[in-house]
């Protein structure tokens, strides 16, 4: 037999259980040699250990993975800059198991108790005809926590008035929970750090909230579990009400929106509770502060106007009177709205001096 065919014969034979000095005999070599093949065998059987270039950073990953949700592709390019030469693979298939468990985790962490916490985001519409122009329509969801209650409305600006007129006809229908969870809206959250996770809040928001007693938190950046509850919530006002249907105008909707939330949306069996939201919040309407126990906040916005002599103000390209007394001070104007008709009230040091309703700029 030629060498390779005694090595293949002692491999055999070895493996079949026959004793080295046997094989050494019948395959015509010394039992060292019988030996030798043994370990070459064993050596190549085993298992190869090499270090992955990945696990150098494996704790930077899972620290970055607690607190966030990030892509792959981000935390590629964060190891990148750390001196990692691994591919994308290798990352993916480490960071999978580690985002499932890590989001498991914060999601059970934002399941609320009764009163606890409501959720708060909005959602683009489309586009709706409003004074015979074309607007973006968009609608204000919030939804309470334990329960799943809803409240909705439709808008056609997402501007701090109309977010803050949401929230107190929020609070006025369902109670005002201690937590309010918003998105990173732009309107609440002037910056937030991702690293620290420290977040600068926008003061008239904050004002807001700590009048009505409820406490702002802000959802971790790349956490869009966190907020599914409100996410889930818009989709389901577009979807099951929004599509397909027909309305006179955006106070149309609105009046079509409330009578949906009574009838159809908090009166189903919510899917993840297998309860109806409106039974939930029979028990826990008793945990969320009354509107009516807070006093009324103004959520009209500020504008500064200086009266001429004339006693007429510029107003949107219109000269509207005010009170003599007013002439060559300082005034404040709070408007009820922002479309031609609104109503608009001048104050000069928290006195009235003028009540107008918005006209259109060419109007005399």
């Amino acid at each position: 037999m030629t060498v390779p065919e005694v090595m293949m014969e002692i491999k055999y034979l070895v493996k079949a259980g026959v004793s080295k000095t046997q094989v050494a005999r019948q395959c015509g070599v010394s039992r060292q040699t019988v030996y030798n093949q043994m370990v070459r065998q064993t050596l190549a059987a085993a298992p190869r250990h090499r270090v992955s270039k990945l696990a150098p950073f494996k704790a930077y990953v899972r620290s970055r993975l607690e607190k966030f949700d990030l892509p792959a592709t981000v935390l590629w390019r964060e190891l990148k800059s750390r001196g990692y030469t691994g591919g994308m693979t290798i990352l993916r298939q480490f960071v999978a198991p580690l985002k499932a468990e890590y989001t498991r985790r914060v999601t059970e962490r934002f399941e609320t108790v009764p009163g606890q916490q409501a959720q708060i985001d909005w959602g683009e519409c489309g586009t709706v005809e409003v004074d015979g122009q074309r607007r973006k329509l968009y609608v204000f969801v919030m939804v309470l926590g334990y329960s799943r209650m809803l409240y909705a409305r439709f808008t056609t600006s997402t501007r701090m008035p109309e977010l803050l007129d949401c929230l107190v006809r929020s609070f006025d229908r369902l109670g005002i929970p201690q937590e309010l969870l918003v998105d990173n809206m732009k309107q609440a959250v002037e910056r937030h750090d991702v690293t620290s996770g420290i977040v600068q809040w926008n003061r008239t928001f904050r004002a807001f909230a700590h009048h009505h007693g409820t406490q702002p938190l802000a959802s971790p950046p790349y956490w869009p579990r966190v907020k599914g509850k409100v996410e889930r919530g818009v989709g389901y006002v577009k979807r099951s009400f929004l599509e397909g249907r027909a309305f006179v105008d955006v106070d149309d909707l609105n009046r079509q929106l409330e009578g949906w939330l009574n009838t159809v949306a908090n009166v189903r069996v919510h899917g993840t509770t297998k309860a109806r939201p409106v039974d939930r919040f029979a028990e826990e309407q008793t945990a969320l502060r009354p509107c009516a126990a807070v006093p009324v906040y103004d959520v009209r916005p500020i504008e500064y106007r200086r009266v001429p002599e004339d006693c007429h103000l510029s107003y949107h390209g219109v000269h509207y009177s005010v009170h003599p007394d007013a002439v060559g001070q300082t005034v404040v104007v709070r408007p009820e709205g922002d479309r031609v008709g609104a109503a608009f009230t001048v104050y000069l040091h928290e006195r009235e001096v003028a009540h107008h309703r918005r006209r259109a700029k060419d109007s005399r």
